[in-house]
């Protein structure tokens, strides 16, 4: 493969970098907020519950962000004053008390958080797209953010203090923030006056339906590992630091997945690398319950996060972009993130915050593990075979 001009280098990098910030971002927020809620005063159902409004929120407000980015063709100005409106409302938890007060606020910034991947992912699929780039090795770069931000904080926050957390997720948050304003405005998927698709009529094709249903079950299964399982590691006497390198184990192993699994969705297909992500998925999350205390499983069920996750992104947005027309994109991303993390992680986060509570938290571990074995099953059954 020839190598890109100083030009497209450059672009492809601008894409890397606001990958590498939005998932920092998550990396510094998602291992250590339900340690910090706790320090705040939010038991386990209260978690759960303020979670599960902010899935609600991720279900409702991409929709519709999806919906005027489609139609107005002006998706980076809307990923660019959405990320600060989001760093602005996220940066005001600090400075207010009360579960009502921080739970507002948790979902206030998600009214504005919510609009940037989505989006984002069609203005780099574009370019890519144009440009013939490899979304996977830029995407990349998202996890290495990642990485960086759940070891380096891991560390960071048995010295300062979990308390801390929402000034050092805020420095991931500005780096995004700053990094939007470099990347341009993408090329149109559709021209505006041309006629239009109906979503609806998409949305009935069984194949679609099948991909959404499978992505619901992989993303709610993975909702008590976004939202519990450093809580659950610190309950059998891991400290902060221990936490975040297991989280950093999963990544470095999804790293390096992404370098070659464009070349591996040719060969293997779309619908096997989808089935295989949701076994081992099962199989993950019912090792983390089973065997929390034992190093070097609990190592290999982290590992496994280069299947049960990169293999499974890289194939739903192949899915997603082939079963969309172009001209509804945005509307798809939109969809796809609604039905996924949005509907996928409140239920899973409302659910897992009641059974923790309530049953014990093994038994959360053991419910995901049954999910993503019912998202695998409506995958054999109707998902199709695609081209790469």
């Amino acid at each position: 493969m020839p190598a890109p001009s100083a030009g497209i280098a450059r672009l492809h990098g601008r894409l890397a970098a606001f990958y590498f910030f939005y998932y920092a971002t998550v990396g510094a927020f998602l291992p250590y907020w339900a340690s910090y809620l706790q320090a705040r005063g939010f038991t386990a159902v209260q978690m759960g519950l303020a979670f599960a409004l902010m899935g609600v929120m991720r279900t409702l407000v991409p929709l519709a962000w999806g919906w005027w980015a489609d139609h107005s063709g002006r998706r980076i100005g809307l990923i660019r004053w959405a990320a600060v409106a989001a760093l602005l409302t996220f940066m005001a938890i600090p400075f207010v008390d009360g579960v009502l007060w921080i739970g507002a606020l948790m979902i206030g910034y998600t009214l504005f958080w919510h609009a940037l991947l989505p989006q984002f992912e069609v203005v780099a699929l574009a370019h890519l797209q144009a440009s013939g780039g490899d979304y996977s090795r830029v995407r990349l770069w998202g996890s290495v953010g990642f990485v960086v931000a759940v070891m380096g904080l891991g560390w960071a926050l048995d010295w300062t203090g979990i308390l801390w957390l929402p000034w050092l997720v805020g420095a991931f948050w500005l780096g995004m923030a700053i990094a939007t304003w470099f990347v341009p405005e993408s090329p149109r998927l559709h021209p505006l006056d041309a006629p239009r698709s109906a979503v609806q009529d998409v949305l009935r094709r069984p194949q679609v339906l099948a991909l959404l249903v499978a992505c619901l079950a992989s993303q709610l299964s993975f909702a008590p590992y976004y939202n519990f399982f450093t809580l659950f590691l610190e309950t059998h006497g891991y400290s902060r630091g221990a936490a975040g390198m297991l989280w950093s184990i999963g990544v470095l192993a999804e790293i390096a997945l992404f370098v070659f699994i464009g070349r591996v969705l040719v060969h293997v297909g779309a619908r096997a690398l989808m089935l295989a992500a949701l076994m081992a998925t099962a199989l993950r999350w019912c090792l983390t319950a089973a065997a929390v205390d034992a190093w070097p499983v609990l190592v290999a069920a982290q590992l496994s996060h280069a299947v049960t996750f990169g293999a499974y992104h890289v194939v739903a947005m192949h899915y997603v972009q082939r079963l969309f027309p172009a001209d509804l994109q945005g509307r798809a991303q939109a969809i796809y993130n609604a039905v996924a993390y949005g509907i996928g992680g409140s239920i899973g986060s409302l659910a897992a915050g009641y059974v923790w509570e309530h049953i014990a938290p093994e038994a959360v571990f053991y419910a995901a593990g049954a999910v993503a074995l019912g998202g695998w099953w409506v995958a054999w059954r109707w998902l199709p075979a695609t081209r790469a």
